[in-house]
């Protein structure tokens, strides 16, 4: 029987992104972290589990968005290539997704550029939406200048997160 999806978050996944992070980041506690992401992630389903990582992070990184986000900006691996074939690897970074429209809320220009570079190695369609949400003017015009990206996966970003449904993210009532 093959393994479900929820099972690609666990420790060996939460440990690699703890290395990821601690590259960047002399002060981040990887004890702490792999801890807190492991203490009840078993009982979870895939989307509650990213969640659960991505709160973890709030709690090991530093209050201030802006730092916070270029720490795990620069913990992000190599960007993806035009092409299909990446397999599940990309979903690994379903937890910072999570962690910017949760805690980037506030900061738009910080938020819009993590996303940016977020989606060039997985994907942004779930927390573009909050940002479309709270600032729709703002949000409109950063994606009308991704649409005219030289990466495909930015000019993704822009079709495929301003759908008014998808899987595993909210609804886009305005649309």
């Amino acid at each position: 029987m093959p393994e479900k999806l929820k099972h690609l978050f666990n420790e060996g996944v939460v440990r690699s992104i703890a290395a990821d992070i601690s590259q960047h980041y002399q002060q981040f506690d990887d004890a702490r972290f792999v801890a807190d992401c492991m203490d009840g992630l078993e009982g979870l389903e895939l989307t509650q589990r990213a969640t659960h990582i991505a709160e973890a992070m709030q709690r090991v990184l530093p209050d201030d968005f802006p730092t916070s986000s270029r720490i795990i900006e620069a913990s992000l691996g190599p960007e993806l290539g035009d092409g299909d074939g990446w397999g599940m690897e990309p979903l690994r970074y379903w937890p910072h997704m999570f962690y910017v429209a949760r805690y980037g809320l506030g900061d738009f220009e910080a938020s819009m550029r993590f996303q940016y570079e977020l989606t060039k190695r997985s994907t942004a369609e779930g927390s573009l939406r909050a940002f479309i949400e709270a600032y729709p003017e703002r949000a409109y015009e950063r994606l009308l200048e991704w649409t005219a990206d030289p990466k495909m996966h930015v000019r993704r970003l822009v079709s495929e997160g301003t759908r008014p449904r998808l899987p595993w993210a909210s609804r886009l009532r305005a649309f």
